[in-house]
């Protein structure tokens, strides 16, 4: 009871200590203020100290912290996404009927140029409604980015913290390059967009989404990128389709510059003969037949009815030999080709000046007939272009060459390219221009055209397409408006993911299949092996010819390592000896088989899927009525992509409002709802250009610090004069009165 009793007095007199010294200090002129700065300054440590532990933390504990909200609704998506993978969206929009983007076009592009016309740059509201169809059926992205020139949808809600508008400046590298009005100059710079995903969509404003769209709709973990390829790329001539080319025979209407001198195929063989075109549903459906000597029969039975018979006869049987022809090809599968037609036209036109004004006549008959049979058969192909009376620019009429002449005399000119007499669009003329370059890069393949949809681009592939192809791409960024030699965005960058390769070394092929990871290749893993290297049913042979080959190079080989495989790995029976990694590089016999057969791999996973299961791409005419029928089969099944490009014709105004009246009705239809990008219906912005809206806030931010200074001068002025009695009483000097002596 005594110790607790002196416990207790030793406390409370420490206690009493410290109060006269907290009294003490409190006593000093200063000290209040030195304890409140003391604790201000503690606790602003606390906070910061806070602020970096939680940001460690989420760090750390993404899956804790993040929970899928990260998105343009800020709701979580967790149970709904497989994986969580930021993906922002880009758009691209313009204002066409802004006048300083008129005037802008006026002083850099000629008015004569065929791609300002008003319907690249008109807008329909298709932004507004594209968010607003964002909004509903992916609201799983991330954030919004909308590219323009500077210009400001006048319903965008710029103060929402999801959608950032994004200048030309803001991503071209060479400025020099700037005012543009050439989409794919402007698509070629959107992966410079600061702050943006590493894989992100890229939509045109005129893209809607019909129904809901998820992550795997354009990637997997397991297969990769999605590529969704619709129709064929045109054809290189109007005479020589792309199913002609690279297909093992040498055709002289595709040995042109255009059509890259068939792929190849008159390089190598001496006669030209006629190809095999392949049996596909896309723009060439029908199956040309290999009959050289049947095609020539053809030819020449033309020849003599046309030499034979008179004048009044040759309308009568040029109609019966027309029927029968067509009706025996149909029967036949159409083992015919226009060249026929071309070489009984070039005859008579070589006759022409050794006959009177009879056989003029006669001729002018002779080429309504060719003409009506090439009709026909245009009718039959369904797709070719029909009663074009002209040939490519540099065609070689080769069909009397010697059997033991091989061609090669190509004429080869820089800008044959350019020399092109069909009128094709602009976007169309790009396509051929970027197959023709990724021949050249990737070998000769028919290539289709990225679907009208949304597109999932990676930056970093984007990256090092453009530092392979850095001078196209340059060339491109440097177009004012669309050119026939710009580098397609969509098409260049899926044909560069698809096509790049990755070499691999022979150590990561036997990785591959030594399924064990043991080191050594058992039976059983040279078994899978020979099943992927050879065709099947595996022929004994070939298994002996394998297996001999190691056992070969097992005796002639020193191997450094030893590797024991382990116990029930080899069969009981089996005579190969121990199968390292080591023993199948060193030997050549068996790693240039595998290396043939496995060396190369892609680049980039992905996967190929023909487009039109779920996408809408339909052009808008000046027909009410056929506008009217194609929107209602849209609101009948819309599809997950919808794109509706406008063909209108801008000499028909009337029609033309009375269809843009129906698309805005059916945009309203399939998205009634105002997005939270949107300002409220009552509100418009001020301004219409982004610099303008920056300059605003920049003075608005200049007054807002002018007026806060003056209210503080102000509040020091007051508290000066209420409280300068107590303020001079306080700092006033204290002297010693002087000592008189």
């Amino acid at each position: 009871m005594l110790i607790a009793c002196r416990i207790f007095i030793n406390i409370m007199s420490t206690w009493k200590l410290l109060q006269r010294r907290c009294y003490d200090l409190l006593s000093y002129k200063y000290s209040l203020l030195v304890i409140l700065i003391a604790f201000t300054c503690i606790f602003i440590g606390i906070i910061h100290f806070g602020e970096i532990w939680i940001t460690w933390s989420r760090e750390k504990y993404e899956a804790v912290f993040h929970s899928f909200n990260d998105n343009i609704l800020g709701v979580s998506f967790q149970r709904k996404l497989c994986q969580h993978v930021p993906i922002d969206v880009v758009y691209t929009w313009v204002n066409g009927s802004d006048p300083v983007f008129l005037k802008n076009l006026k002083e850099h592009v000629p008015i004569t140029d065929v791609n300002t016309a008003a319907s690249r740059f008109s807008d329909k509201d298709e932004l507004k409604y594209s968010l607003r169809s964002l909004e509903m059926y992916a609201p799983w992205v991330r954030h919004v980015y909308i590219v323009t020139n500077g210009q400001i949808p006048s319903w965008l809600d710029m103060d929402n913290p999801r959608v950032t508008l994004v200048t030309h400046d803001d991503i071209f590298l060479n400025k020099s390059d700037l005012p543009t009005f050439s989409s794919p100059a402007i698509e070629s710079h959107i992966h410079r967009i600061p702050g943006i995903s590493d894989k992100f969509l890229y939509f045109n404003d005129d893209v809607m989404l019909g129904a809901e769209v998820w992550p795997e709709d354009f990637i997997t973990q397991a297969g990769g990128q999605k590529v969704y390829l619709a129709w064929w790329v045109p054809d290189c001539s109007d005479v020589c389709p792309w199913a002609w080319v690279g297909d093992g025979s040498c055709d002289p209407a595709c040995n042109t510059t255009l059509c890259e001198f068939d792929g190849g195929d008159c390089d190598s063989t001496p006669v030209p003969t006629d190809s095999e075109a392949l049996e596909d549903d896309g723009d060439y459906p029908h199956k040309f037949l290999q009959d050289p000597l049947e095609d020539n029969n053809y030819g020449m039975k033309f020849l003599n009815i046309l030499r034979n018979k008179s004048l009044n006869s040759v309308w009568k049987d040029m109609e019966t030999f027309t029927q029968e022809t067509l009706k025996n090809n149909v029967n036949k599968s159409h083992n015919f080709k226009n060249k026929h037609i071309n070489a009984i036209g070039k005859y008579f036109s070589e006759q022409s000046n050794e006959i009177d004004q009879a056989a003029s006549t006669q001729e002018s008959i002779l080429s309504k007939m060719i003409n009506k049979i090439r009709l026909q058969n245009s009718n039959i192909t369904d797709r070719r272009l029909q009663l074009k009376h002209y040939l490519n620019d540099d065609i070689m009429n080769l069909p009397q060459v010697s059997s033991t002449m091989k061609i090669n005399h190509k004429p080869n000119h820089s800008d044959q390219w350019k020399l092109r007499t069909r009128q094709l669009d602009t976007y169309a003329e790009s396509l051929l221009y970027v197959n023709r370059i990724y021949n050249m890069a990737y070998g000769f393949e028919r290539r289709r055209v990225p679907a009208h949809m949304p597109h999932l681009v990676d930056k970093w592939i984007v990256n090092d397409m453009q530092n392979k192809f850095e001078d196209e791409f340059k060339k491109t960024s440097s177009h004012k408006v669309r050119n026939s030699e710009d580098m397609q965005f969509a098409f260049s960058y899926f044909y560069f993911l698809t096509s790049e390769k990755r070499k691999l070394p022979i150590g990561e092929i036997f990785d591959t299949f030594d399924t064990d990871k043991s080191g050594t290749w058992s039976d059983r893993e040279i078994r899978t092996l020979l099943s992927r290297l050879y065709p099947l049913p595996l022929d004994y042979t070939l298994v002996v010819e394998f297996e001999n080959a190691i056992t070969n190079c097992s005796n002639h080989i020193k191997v450094t390592e030893v590797v024991n495989p382990p116990p029930g790995e080899r069969y009981l029976d089996s005579s190969l000896p121990i199968v390292s990694k080591e023993l199948i590089a060193k030997c050549e016999s068996v790693s240039g088989k595998i290396e043939t057969r496995f060396s190369e791999e892609k680049l980039y996973p992905h996967e190929i899927i023909k487009a039109g299961k779920n996408e809408i791409f339909e052009m808008l005419t000046s027909n009410v009525s056929l506008t009217v029928q194609l929107l209602d089969e849209i609101r009948r099944d819309p599809k997950k992509f919808i794109c509706l490009n406008d063909d209108m014709d801008p000499l028909r105004q009337s029609e033309n409002e009375v269809v843009r009246a129906l698309l805005n009705d059916f945009y309203r239809s399939l998205y009634p709802l105002r997005s939270t990008f949107e300002l409220p219906l009552q509100y418009r912005n001020l301004f219409t250009h982004r610099h303008e809206l920056y300059e605003w806030r920049a003075n608005r931010a200049r007054a807002r610090n002018l007026l806060l200074c003056l209210i503080l001068l102000l509040l020091v002025t007051t508290f000066y004069h209420l409280f300068h009695h107590q303020m001079r009483r306080l700092f006033k000097v204290r002297a010693l009165p002087t000592l008189l002596v």
